[in-house]
């Protein structure tokens, strides 16, 4: 995988707000529901999609575990992250398995 701050467009000293702020630019841009069906750039937007889901999915997972080892979390305590169990919830719908 790519470096998932590269992915983003952010470096690594961005803050949490700013990760975030970038990942939801990207989602807006190439999420495959703004693309047509017979539009031959849905299948790219849908593999763009994953790829930008994965990155910021690994950076949330680095700052949490990072967090965690120091005993001082770099995220936000608002509970609203994307971190844990919807993080996986998130990685199994894209690769659509589900039941």
């Amino acid at each position: 995988m790519k470096d998932p701050y590269s992915v983003l467009g952010v470096g690594k000293d961005s803050t949490d707000e700013q990760v975030k702020a970038a990942y939801r630019e990207l989602a807006r841009k190439y999420h495959p529901d703004n693309y047509a069906d017979d539009n031959p750039l849905k299948d790219l937007a849908k593999e763009k999609m994953q790829e930008i889901n994965a990155a910021y999915d690994e950076i949330q997972r680095m700052r949490s575990s990072k967090g965690a080892s120091s005993g001082s979390s770099n995220n936000n305590s608002s509970g609203s992250g994307s971190t844990g169990i919807y993080a996986d919830i998130r990685r199994l719908v894209n690769n659509r398995k589900f039941r």
